[in-house]
């Protein structure tokens, strides 16, 4: 009997932790089981805010690359607007004065020939008119005042004029011719020349100290006045000429025209272009060659 309780006593030692051993077993397990859980939780949390961090990124971005776009897009509307404006600005400066201009002029004249460019390089908003005549017979005096006056105001004729443009009507066709004082190029023939660009030759006349620059283009005879003691000036001035007529096309004529330039004096409107339209005459006078050319080239 000793010696089985001897025996079982060792034995239920060993059932006791055995028991023991599983309940730790199981804790050990539940308690890795809450581990895992823990775990498995954070890591759904943690991905849960990285969601949420990238969403808000995302929707920042496209706040941020909207926000850019509303900005372009006010940035191009002022652009834009103030392209826009410059225009309007360089139209009130550059044409709608004479335009205005040329209205109140036909509605006194009739439909007339008048220049469509004041030919000037600054001041057209103070550009100044005053005619007298008819329809058939007119002068139309253009001037830059310190205002701009109203259509042929008296005190506009105070104003020193930069050009004129006139209408002539003639008895006949031969008379309007002989009033052009048109010069053919056969006429000029064994004179010295002078090359004045464009193939163009210039043929050199002289008397009484005056100096005489002729040349022929198309319906048009040329001629440039100076002192054969200032030869050069009447040369450069008549390669002037020629080349801005390379840019700018005078009226044909029906059937002659002339002009007449001044190299050594700029006093007055002696820069003369005339040509004929049956019995009429159109003279545009100016202090300026080039301006000259441009309102002829400008007439319609």
């Amino acid at each position: 009997m000793r010696f089985k309780s001897l025996f079982i006593l060792p034995l239920a030692l060993l059932l006791v932790g055995c028991s023991t051993s599983q309940s730790t077993t199981k804790s050990d397990a539940s308690s890795s089981s809450a581990r895992k859980t823990t775990t498995v939780s954070k890591k759904a949390s943690v991905k849960q805010s990285k969601k949420a961090a990238a969403s808000s990124t995302s929707q920042a971005a496209k706040q941020t690359t909207s926000s850019s776009k509303q900005s372009s897009t006010a940035k191009a509307s002022s652009s834009a607007s103030t392209q826009s404006s410059t225009k309007a600005t360089t139209t009130t400066n550059g044409t709608t004065r004479l335009a205005t201009l040329n209205q109140q002029l036909t509605k006194a004249l009739g439909n007339v020939l008048l220049p469509q460019t004041d030919g000037l390089t600054g001041g057209s908003q103070q550009l100044n008119v005053r005619y007298q005549g008819s329809q058939a017979n007119y002068t139309v005096s253009y001037s830059v005042g310190q205002t701009a006056q109203a259509f042929n105001s008296k005190s506009v004729a105070k104003e020193t004029p930069y050009a004129t443009v006139n209408k002539k009507t003639y008895a006949s066709n031969q008379a309007a011719a002989q009033a052009i004082g048109h010069r053919n190029a056969s006429d000029d023939k064994g004179l010295p020349t002078v090359d004045l660009g464009h193939q163009i030759t210039g043929y050199l006349g002289s008397g009484a100290g005056q100096r005489y620059i002729t040349w022929n283009e198309g319906q048009w005879s040329l001629q440039v006045h100076t002192y054969i003691t200032q030869n050069d000036l009447g040369v450069a001035l008549a390669k002037q000429t020629v080349n801005t007529l390379e840019s700018y096309y005078l009226p044909a004529p029906k059937s002659v025209g002339s002009i007449h330039l001044e190299a050594i004096s700029t006093d007055g409107l002696q820069q003369v272009i005339q040509w004929q339209a049956g019995r009429v005459v159109y003279k545009v006078s100016a202090h300026d060659a080039t301006t000259a050319i441009k309102l002829a080239a400008s007439m319609q």
